[in-house]
């Protein structure tokens, strides 16, 4: 019995031990149970505040609101006798008083007073000149601060009215249907300063302090005229369907007059890149098989926050009538889409002001309805409507918001640790990070707990819990578990914690675009009341015969089976460019280039450079070419294939248009064989707010940036520049900035032999490997863009796609991140050479051409400032603001549609500009070079051995590569080889040089 007893007694004993340990270092469970739901919440905000200053306006005026700041009656009127700055300016285009003129980088100035601390709205009076087609930004301070990360960019709205082509003008030669240009409407507005991201309907409120303010509105972009500025606060109430019935009060009648408005005939949109576009469907109207014609609202250009488009119609009779929009929506992740809809300028009742459109991989008709599926009435007076469909984030707001404060928890958590760890990833070693950070699980159970409430948030508002969305937000959950369950793997993990996509900081932040991306293409609008609305889809025999008509076709049309007329005026171009792009230059040559000169150009596609020497070699090539990437028309001219464009008439004249080193890679012998189209440039991009906190600036040599480093490593972020790509080809667009900021050269005076390992340039290679293995600079950095995105990275060298992605692709960072010249070497005069290749495409005539001189007129054309310039905004107004197109003519640069924030900075680097002169074998150098900063790098070779053997490979393909085009002859160099250069350029591109 006493054994009995015993036994039981030690299992007890033994289970104690086992709950008590478990209780102690237990399942996630356990420990989410032990912990205060609310009282973790509140701890990791806390602690996460600590780290961000909360600035995003959603975060603030919650804040406000919070504090009971109140909003005033009163209202002040400024008029521009009130004010400072700009220029006073009396044509003022109608207005009722003088007005104030702003250009980019102007601002205005006033003061108002105020009788206690209030929240205000900023209206404006304001006119749009009509000098840029780019979008009005403003940035707003008061008393001398900016109150949220929104006020560095607002944008004034602005409206595009769509022309009517004649029948002469609407369809291109092969009988397609073009797209209507847009005009830009020049009216006065007056209207709020509203969030530039349309999570508020309502306008900006900005907090004024007790006393005299002092109010600065600084221009960004854009040509203004300001009149009065009110500073007042508005309420608008919309009311609710029923409430809308009982004001209208009128008897419902029976109307059997359908109106169809079709989509793509829009009479004001917000944006010139909103577009129609052809949808080969028999079930959509227009159709036409055998032509393309316009008969979509393209969806894909009409998705974002802040997108609208208007359309007018006419109503014959007073009454009720029912609403339905023939739409499709297969695009983000079966999401549904919404739209507000306005009538007349006014959202008739509250149920239109948020309207859900649910995923549909086909043709749908949605009929306007409540919840339980009976259709709105609504109420329209005889006469002319405007219907407006427009895109905002209202509903979503609390969701993203909270999601992105999740996303800085798991920062604020991931900046800790690695400041503890330093970054080192050492699974064998413990960190005994509960010793170091004993609210550690406390925090995560707090960032866990906020993640189940916006997924239950997400839930409601999607109406749908098998949503990809939810998929990765219940990976994300699960991944936060796993930590709370032992903190201890953080330091070893951190690649599940927040560095990389497939993290719980990854995944998170995939949610957030799909969010605010409301894709939705719309055929037709159906205003009816007591009708059948026609079949959203055609039925099967329809596709069927239609579809054969089409494919029969196909056999039959001429657009594919016969070559465009070539007569003597007519010249042959070939395009390395997309489709879109080849359709713009097409469009713009037909309205203008060949009318001017009666000269008819076929474009057509250049998929793959390597054909023209295949061409060549057939007696087959066009004409001219363009958009032919920098290295090639030196090949060409080696061969004999283009011509000589300085003995054209007018070469020198456009040549003064662009700088003189971006023709150096096209120069050979005595000829240039092509003129520049585009260029690159590469900058310095640093994160405002992440430099702040460490207390240091921008660098601007490369002395600075190795002080740099050790700060960033401290917290376990680092630098980017190009050279630590992830590819292992170093080219010379990465190899050459060192060596000519050292002051080194790549080629002796006679082109025949390599100097990459004198004194210069030698310290050049030095310190471009001692960057990677003294300095700690990564080796290999994928995706600089993200990593700069999410602060790992938070200084580097990027190129202008690095611009468009971080102003378009990042609009969390706003304000938050700057842009300057690269970093480079100071010389003895203590100025700072900042030397970088900026390559890009070119322009070039064949010589095998009949017809050279109508070949050249037209490159002529094509590279004017004025052209480049138009066809900048042109690319903007078909394809959107993220599409921009950097022409190395810089005038027409200037003009272009790029942003004026960058603009400045781009024109100082490209001060900068010098490109390398091609030699025959010079591929050998750049190989060799790549392959010398590998052996050091990651070899650790002697980087003087290392170059040496480089030098000697080099040296004996130039001396094979000039033999074979007769510079040496039985091992003399028998005529010198010229090579390009910074310092002699100008004798080959410049009119009074020899």
């Amino acid at each position: 019995m006493k054994k009995w007893i015993l036994l039981v007694c030690s299992i007890l004993v033994v289970t104690g031990i086992i709950i008590v340990n478990m209780q102690k270092d237990g399942p996630a469970c356990d420990v989410l149970a032990s912990i205060d739901y609310t009282k973790s919440i509140e701890a990791v905000e806390e602690y996460t505040n600590t780290y961000t200053g909360e600035t995003n306006y959603y975060n603030i005026i919650n804040e406000w609101t919070k504090n009971k700041i109140t909003e005033l009656d009163k209202r002040f009127i400024i008029d521009s006798e009130n004010t400072e700055g700009g220029i006073l300016y009396d044509n003022n285009f109608g207005y009722k008083s003088n007005v104030r003129y702003l250009h980019p980088g102007d601002d205005i100035t006033f003061q108002i007073e105020t009788e206690k601390e209030s929240l205000y709205e900023i209206w404006l009076d304001y006119y749009i000149m009509d000098k840029t087609y780019l979008r009005p930004e403003i940035q707003v301070t008061i008393n001398d601060e900016e109150q949220f990360n929104e006020s560095n960019k607002i944008e004034l709205p602005m409206n595009w009215q769509v022309g009517k082509l004649n029948d002469e003008e609407k369809f291109d030669r092969y009988g397609d249907e073009l797209m209507p240009k847009s005009v830009k409407k020049m009216i006065w507005e007056n209207k709020p300063l509203q969030d530039p991201s349309h999570f508020f309907i309502q306008p900006l409120k900005f907090r004024f302090n007790k006393g005299v303010n002092k109010v600065k509105l600084t221009v960004n972009e854009g040509y203004l005229l300001i009149g009065e500025i009110s500073i007042k606060n508005t309420h608008e109430t919309i009311p609710t369907y029923e409430q809308y019935l009982k004001k209208i009060k009128a008897e419902k009648q029976s109307i059997q007059k359908m109106i169809i408005i079709e989509a793509e005939d829009i009479f004001m949109k917000s944006r010139q890149s909103i577009r129609t576009k052809y949808v080969r469907n028999p079930s959509i109207t227009p159709y036409a098989y055998k032509n393309r014609v316009l008969n979509v609202l393209d969806g894909y250009s009409f998705g974002d926050s802040g997108d609208k488009v208007i359309y007018k119609f006419n109503i014959i009779e007073t009454g009720y009538y029912n609403l339905a929009v023939k739409y499709s929506q297969d695009t983000n992740n079966g999401l549904s889409t919404h739209r507000r809809i306005t009538i007349d300028d006014k959202v008739p009742f509250s149920e239109l002001s948020y309207y859900d459109f649910s995923y549909s991989s086909g043709w749908r008709n949605e009929i306007l309805a409540d919840e339980k599926g009976i259709p709105f009435d609504i109420f329209l007076e005889k006469g002319e409507h405007t219907l407006e469909l427009s895109i905002d984030n209202t509903r979503v707001r609390d969701i993203y918001h909270e999601l992105l404060n999740i996303l800085d928890s798991i920062e604020a958590v991931a900046k800790d640790i690695k400041k503890l760890t330093g970054g080192l990833v050492d699974k064998e070693r413990k960190w005994k990070i509960n010793k170091y950070m004993p609210d550690i699980r406390t925090y995560l159970h707090g960032i866990y707990n906020k993640i189940k409430i916006q997924k239950a948030a997400l839930i409601e508002y999607t109406g749908n819990s098998d949503l990809p969305i939810i998929s990765e937000i219940d990976i994300a959950m699960k991944l936060i578990k796993d930590f709370i369950e032992d903190p201890e793997d953080l330091p070893h993990y951190m690649s599940k914690f927040n560095d990389g996509e497939s993290s719980a900081y990854g995944r998170i932040n995939a949610v957030l675009p799909t969010l605010v991306y409301n894709p939705m293409h719309l055929d037709k609008i159906y205003i009816y009341n007591d009708e059948q609305l026609p079949s959203a889809e055609s039925g099967f025999i329809t596709n069927t015969k239609e579809n054969t008509k089409s494919f029969v076709y196909s056999f039959l049309d001429p657009k594919y089976n016969q070559s465009d007329k070539v007569d003597d005026r007519t010249i042959e171009i070939w395009v390395n460019k997309s489709r879109l792009y080849v359709e713009i230059m097409q469009r713009m040559i037909d309205e203008k280039f060949t009318p001017e000169t009666g000269i008819k150009v076929n474009l057509s596609l250049l998929p793959d450079e390597n054909k023209i020497i295949l061409s060549n070699a057939a007696e087959n090539t066009p004409d001219a070419a363009i958009g032919i990437s920098h290295s090639k028309p030196f090949e060409f001219a080696l061969r004999g294939i283009v011509e000589n464009l300085r003995d054209y008439e007018g070469f020198y004249d456009l040549a003064e248009e662009f700088d003189k080193c971006a023709f150096i890679p096209f120069i050979y012998d005595k000829g240039v064989y092509a003129i520049p189209e585009t260029q690159d440039v590469k900058l310095l991009f640093y994160r405002k707010d992440i430099l702040d906190f460490l207390g240091v600036k921008p660098p601007k040599t490369w002395q600075d940036v190795t002080g740099l480093v050790p700060i960033l490593k401290k917290y376990d972020m680092n630098f980017y520049t190009p050279l630590g790509s992830d590819s292992s080809y170093k080219g010379l667009d990465t190899t050459t900035p060192f060596i000519y900021e050292f002051g080194g050269r790549l080629y002796d005076d006679t082109g025949s032999k390599t100097i990459i390992n004198d004194k210069k340039s030698y310290e050049a290679f030095e310190f471009m490997t001692d960057l990677f293995t003294v300095y700690n600079v990564p080796i290999t950095t994928s995706n600089f863009f993200q990593k700069f995105r999410n602060g790992k990275t938070p200084v580097g060298i990027g190129d202008a796609n690095t611009y468009i992605q971080l102003k378009y692709a990042a609009p969390e960072l706003s304000g938050q991140w700057g842009i300057l010249p690269i970093p480079g070497v100071k010389n003895a005069e203590g100025v700072i050479e900042r030397w970088d290749p900026t390559y890009g495409t070119s322009s070039i005539v064949f010589k095998n051409s009949t017809k050279k001189q109508l070949s050249w007129k037209f490159i002529k054309w094509w590279s004017s400032a004025d052209i480049q310039r138009d066809f900048s905004y042109a690319i903007q107004s078909t394809l959107g603001d993220k599409f921009l197109y950097m022409t190395a003519n810089i005038e027409g640069f200037k003009k272009s549609a790029w942003p004026s924030d960058s603009k400045k900075v781009i024109l100082e680097q490209w001060k900068w500009i010098q490109t390398t002169g091609k030699v025959p074998g010079d591929y050998m150098l750049e190989r060799e070079l790549s392959n010398a900063w590998n052996k050091v790098v990651f070899d650790g070779e002697n980087p003087r051995i290392a170059l040496d053997e480089a030098v000697a490979t080099i040296n004996r393909e130039l001396e094979r590569k000039l033999k074979e085009f007769g510079y040496i002859v039985d091992g003399k160099l028998v005529k010198e080889y010229v090579v390009p250069d910074i310092h002699n350029v100008e004798k080959w591109v410049r009119q009074n040089e020899e």
